[in-house]
């Protein structure tokens, strides 16, 4: 987790979905969705952002070279709905990555620095179950779900993820 105090001051140049396909989920709240960050002072590398697959639960990044296959925000929702109907066979399981980063639901991230850090906890305990990493007119929160890990912005996949939480308990926001 050390590696998200360093995060604090990058400049967002690149935004990228990183998603396991949600071969036959029925619910889009169950896509597998980490989120991938490309810095202007690393801009051969993606940092990518969900949850420990460990443990299913903390926050966790990593930097991994940039993709290979990359397909547009255009092609996101199509290729999601042809996962979660289990329409083609022929499809090959793995991560996949989509550039947002011309999005007008990312404008607000994109260019901008990250201002700061904050775990999200429940009163009790002692490990974060989240992420929100906070820009000056925009947010990104890292959320676990069922299948692996979500993400939202003020305009992208607002689903409710964070009042689940609400309803275990008392959330706390813990600045990194």
């Amino acid at each position: 987790m050390e590696l998200f105090k360093t995060l604090v001051g990058d400049t967002v140049v690149q935004i990228f979905l990183v998603v396991w396909p949600p071969w036959g989920e029925e619910h889009v709240s169950a896509i597998d969705i980490s989120i991938g960050l490309v810095f202007k002072e690393k801009q051969d590398e993606l940092c990518v952002i969900g949850i420990d697959k460990d443990e299913l639960w903390s926050p966790h990044a990593y930097f991994e070279k940039l993709p290979e296959k990359i397909y547009a925000w255009e092609d996101f929702h199509p290729r999601m709905t042809s996962w979660m109907n289990s329409e083609d066979e022929d499809l090959i399981i793995g991560k996949e990555y989509y550039n947002v980063t011309n999005s007008e639901l990312f404008i607000n991230i994109r260019g901008n620095i990250i201002e700061g850090l904050e775990y999200l906890s429940l009163v009790g305990f002692t490990e974060p179950f989240g992420l929100k990493i906070i820009f000056k007119n925009d947010f990104i929160l890292s959320l676990p779900n069922s299948d692996g890990n979500t993400i939202q912005t003020r305009e992208f996949n607002n689903n409710g993820r964070l009042e689940y939480f609400k309803q275990l308990g008392k959330i706390v926001h813990l600045k990194i």
